[in-house]
């Protein structure tokens, strides 16, 4: 027998053994909570379909851990507390220490930081000169969190949305935002809330990982297979570019993307012209 046949007869065998581990593993049925204004790593779409990075780094570990996901988006303060009690399994989160107190964590898939934001372009090192200010911060979110323990004298504005923040410097009720940089920058980019600049260093750089339910240790074990998988595969760097990667060949594919918007007048009017003069040319006698 020659040497291809041997290798297909033993291949056989181990991918039978493959297949049968695969099936043999038993379908877990995961709630998955969420924030449905948390984009571009979680929310929910018009059809009230659950998307983003998060969400689609989610389902490929899904497919190859037979978890069967069940999403279940919610006021963040109320999903957080939904997972304490064990009736949400898996909700994607920054890591802290009160937080490790509450939840188990699966490895970390991302670092993030926060950034304050203003629209006075006054610059701010140190969150002592906070004292005193207005800072609009997502109620139960990191930065709430971290200005409470850290005992920061600021007047916090709490919102139940973490991209509202903006919002509330942008119409004069707060001073600054606090909140992730990329959910910030995203949100300046696609709500047109041209004024506001960045107005600190990166604060609160912190790992960001999935949270789970402290009765369900096994789904730990499950997500970081996943998750390690997903990266040996690279399939966790092509969902980074097309949900994170703010170019135009990352976070919109196959479509008009957010930062082509501002040249739509400009062609169109372009378009008009030519139609014009062409009309004009048209009706000039030959």
């Amino acid at each position: 027998m020659s040497l291809t046949g041997q290798l297909r007869r033993l291949a056989g065998p181990a991918l039978l053994l493959v297949a049968s581990a695969t099936l043999a593993q038993p379908t877990l049925p995961v709630r998955v909570g969420g924030d449905p204004h948390y984009p571009p790593h979680h929310y929910l779409d018009v059809d009230g379909q659950a998307q983003g990075f998060d969400m689609a780094v989610l389902r490929s570990i899904g497919e190859t851990q037979s978890l069967a996901l069940v999403f279940e988006f919610g006021e963040w303060g109320q999903v957080l507390d939904r997972l304490e009690r064990g009736e949400l399994d898996v909700v994607p989160m920054f890591i802290s220490e009160d937080r490790q107190e509450r939840f188990l964590f699966s490895r970390p898939f991302m670092r993030r930081s926060h950034l304050l934001f203003s629209r006075n372009g006054e610059w701010i090192e140190d969150p002592a000169q906070l004292a005193g200010r207005r800072v609009a911060v997502q109620f139960g979110g990191m930065a709430w969190e971290w200005l409470i323990n850290e005992r920061v004298d600021a007047m916090l504005h709490p919102v139940n949305e973490e991209s509202l923040v903006l919002v509330e410097v942008r119409r004069g009720d707060a001073d600054f935002a606090l909140l992730p940089a990329d959910i910030g920058r995203y949100a300046i980019a696609t709500q047109g809330l041209e004024g506001l600049a960045v107005a600190s260093p990166p604060w609160l750089e912190r790992d960001y990982a999935f949270g789970v339910n402290p009765a369900r240790p096994e789904l730990v074990a499950r997500l970081d297979a996943g998750l390690a998988r997903l990266e040996q595969e690279g399939g966790l760097e092509a969902q980074r570019q097309r949900w994170l990667d703010p170019s135009p060949s990352g976070r919109q594919r196959g479509g008009l993307g957010w930062w082509l918007l501002p040249a739509v007048p400009v062609l169109l009017a372009g378009l008009v012209y030519l139609v014009a003069g062409r009309r004009a040319q048209l009706r000039k006698p030959r």
